[in-house]
């Protein structure tokens, strides 16, 4: 009972393991938060503890530092583009085998509005948050 007693206290008075989560692209010797606009679309990353990554020498990227950005400093999304066959009921990605011979450039809002997503290109989805108030 004296030994349990005694981790107890050990543990109380040791700093709690880091659990934050980081990506790390391969060959580099930076991590990134997950909301760094250089890994929010790439592949082959891989996520770690910040711990793990500091302990493999690697270093935060200073571009993605939560402290040198404030909540207000997040860029305006790019508009999104998706491509529609009138009268069909599908929007596609740009290269779509489905889009049809002279598919009809649009943005994502407008399109979300009248058609589905293609089932076969899987083009990106507007989310709720992200549509204009009508006018």
């Amino acid at each position: 009972m004296r030994t349990f007693v005694a981790l107890i206290a050990l543990l109380a008075f040791t700093p709690r393991l880091q659990t934050e989560y980081v990506l790390v692209k391969p060959g580099q010797k930076v991590y990134h938060q997950p909301f760094c606009e250089q890994v929010a679309n790439a592949k082959n990353v891989v996520a770690m503890t910040r711990a793990q990554a500091e302990s493999r020498g690697l270093t935060q990227d200073p571009a993605c530092d939560p402290a040198t950005h404030s909540a207000g400093d997040k860029k305006k999304a790019a508009p999104v583009y998706v491509y529609v066959q009138p009268g069909g009921k599908y929007y596609h990605r740009e290269h779509c085998k489905k889009a049809g011979g002279s598919p009809k450039r649009v943005l994502l809002d407008e399109a979300a509005k009248k058609y589905w997503p293609c089932p076969v290109c899987k083009p990106p989805i507007r989310k709720r948050g992200d549509s204009v108030p009508p006018t």
